[in-house]
């Protein structure tokens, strides 16, 4: 179904501009669909979620899917600095955003012991010709 196809999209969206905006600053960006994590992290790291959607707009006869509300987890961890995290999700920020994405509230920062995060959820519809 089409509606799968959104999560590459989106992902390769963000790597391929991400990469190109970031790798002269952060030569070791990573970027990731997955959540397991590695023995040897590289940082900083965007970690691209798909959340649960949601269908929209129906037909009558309830065969095709028409469009889905897409969502999307980002989040940004770094081991050296806040600012840094906190600059990789402005980058990631604006990707979403030429992808007509809305940001769903505030952008969270937190960090532990060794790591500095900034999480962030984008949210649009995503129609069946819609290019992303």
């Amino acid at each position: 179904m089409w509606t799968s196809d959104i999560q590459t999209s989106v992902f390769t969206r963000i790597k391929a501009e991400g990469t190109k905006k970031l790798k002269t600053k952060y030569p070791n960006i990573n970027f990731t669909t997955s959540s397991k994590k590695s023995s040897n992290p590289k940082f900083p790291s965007v970690y691209v979620k798909r959340m649960q959607g949601k269908e929209e707009g129906q037909t009558l006869d309830g065969q095709t899917v028409n469009a889905v509300t897409s969502t999307f987890q980002i989040e940004v961890t770094d081991n050296t600095s806040d600012t840094v995290a906190q600059d990789v999700a402005d980058v990631i920020y604006g990707i979403m955003k030429t992808m007509r994405y809305s940001v769903l509230g505030e952008p969270i920062s937190d960090n532990d012991a060794d790591t500095y995060r900034n999480v962030s959820r984008y949210q649009r519809i995503v129609g069946f010709n819609d290019i992303l």
